[in-house]
């Protein structure tokens, strides 16, 4: 499967139906929600594939957005691995903040607040489908 077929994927799904209703939940029209989170879906997939053979899902430079998410985790309880996790959301949420700003010419906080809300569910979605089910 492409990624354009996973992103078409990611948005009939469940988490995608999901993200759909917290975006329109939020005041955005079905039109641009739809939008929006077909570019995150792919952004997120283009980041797992890019990065899956050579640094990992984090890349090899992951910077400031994981350290920060990894902290937050730390600091709220989580667990190490839940903390590694929550920074990797934090990577892919800078990841589709810039792909709304560069595809979409979303200001830099409403495409910021846009990815912290698609995020966690294109998250979801690619760890069950690259899981296989």
């Amino acid at each position: 499967m492409d990624i354009q077929q996973l992103a078409q994927s990611f948005l009939g799904s469940e988490h995608g139906q999901q993200a759909l209703a917290a975006l329109t939940s939020q005041g955005i029209s079905e039109d641009d929600a739809t939008t929006m989170l077909g570019h995150a879906a792919q952004a997120g997939a283009d980041h797992v594939h890019d990065h899956a053979e050579s640094g990992g899902i984090l890349g090899e430079h992951p910077g400031r957005n994981f350290f920060a998410a990894f902290a937050a985790g730390l600091v709220k309880g989580d667990s190490v691995l839940d903390a590694l996790e929550d920074g990797a959301a934090g990577v892919v949420t800078a990841k589709v903040t810039e792909v709304l700003c560069d595809k979409m010419g979303l200001d830099p906080n409403v495409a910021a607040t846009v990815a912290a809300t698609a995020t966690p569910f294109v998250m979801g979605f690619l760890r069950e489908h690259l899981k296989g089910g």
